[in-house]
């Protein structure tokens, strides 16, 4: 069951792949035209690429709906969106692969091309870039005339063709960073991807209008933050100045304080001088009844002393006459002694 069931897929896939063989040499039979009925302003009907990346010369014909290309790892399928992004004029750090566009050529040969005709509803545009190896340069037409790289961009940018916004163009290398863009970057991306010009415009004159009403209200906050701060700093100024003031008023205080505690002082000390004054009086009277005693009282102490040191002075004579006794009973005795001893 398993292997006839591979078998019906395998042959339905080959049976497709050989349907749009068969379509594609149609349109080849049919002289090299597509068929333009439902396709849009600025849809792609033909890649054409020599010498380019993986390919010698390649045709790829897009349909007006869906287009998937399938195919083993190295088969070519980024080549075809590296040449969808250089031949509408976009820069080699949208696809983040090679910063030069000589890069792109296939390896081995000196100059490779790409070929993109535009449906347009006035007539289809053909742009054609020619990338040289050596100086690193392209060469541009458009409709078959040679042309500057701006011209391709207006005509580009007049089919609303963006390769470089993420939500309209997006090589694999850029996934990781279309997933980090936030809210806001996707939506301005997408009004610019699918919306009329006028849309974004208008999305920047609204969010402009927000903006400048924002920044008033901050202004005005700014401003009224500091017209109050000026009103402290003068407040505090003027304080500042009326500092010295207030420190000589407080001074002032306190030294009347002072001087009427002096004041208090002295009175209180002129009734303790008038309260003491009779006892003084009669201190003072005593002190004068006094003074006659302590003279004679000087007077005797004078001759006290001096009857102490005659008396000294007569003790130590008679002291000395003493010892000159003895000394002379002595030597009597001791003479008496020998005398006898005879």
């Amino acid at each position: 069951m398993a292997e006839s069931g591979k078998r019906r897929r395998v042959s339905h896939a080959n049976r497709s792949s050989q349907t749009f063989i068969n379509s594609l040499a149609k349109i080849f039979e049919g002289g090299g035209t597509v068929r333009e009925g439902n396709f849009v302003e600025g849809s792609i009907l033909r890649i054409t690429m020599r010498n380019f990346l993986t390919y010698d010369h390649s045709v790829v014909l897009p349909g007006p709906n869906l287009n998937m290309i399938v195919g083993a790892n190295g088969t070519g399928k980024s080549s075809i969106v590296c040449a969808i992004c250089l031949g509408l004029a976009g820069k080699t750090a949208i696809l983040g692969r090679g910063d030069k566009v000589g890069l792109y050529v296939k390896r081995g040969c000196n100059k490779g091309s790409v070929e993109l005709e535009l449906y347009k509803n006035d007539g289809n545009i053909v742009i054609n870039r020619e990338i040289h190896v050596e100086n690193n340069q392209s060469l541009w037409m458009l409709n078959g005339k040679h042309c500057n790289q701006k011209t391709v961009e207006e005509e580009v940018k007049a089919l609303h063709i963006q390769v470089g916004n993420l939500c309209q163009f997006l090589p694999q290398e850029k996934v990781g960073e279309f997933a980090k863009m936030s809210k806001i970057e996707l939506l301005e991306a997408t009004e610019k991807s699918v919306g009329p010009p006028e849309m974004y415009r208008y999305h920047c004159l609204s969010f402009c209008e927000h903006q400048r009403t924002a920044l008033n209200e901050r202004n005005k906050h700014d401003m009224n933050r500091y017209y109050e701060k000026k009103r402290h700093l003068d407040v505090i100024e003027l304080l500042d100045k009326k500092k010295p003031w207030v420190e000589y008023e407080t001074t002032r205080k306190e030294l009347e304080g002072v001087k009427k505690e002096r004041e208090e002082a002295k009175k209180q000390l002129s009734a303790l001088r008038q309260a003491q004054a009779p006892m003084l009086k009669k201190m003072q009277q005593i002190d004068n009844h006094l003074q006659p005693t302590e003279a004679q009282i000087k007077t005797k102490t004078v001759a006290i002393k001096e009857a102490s040191l005659k008396c000294k002075q007569k003790q130590d004579q008679l002291d000395q006459k003493h010892k000159q006794v003895r000394l002379d009973f002595t030597l009597i005795y001791s003479i008496i002694y020998l005398l006898k001893r005879r």
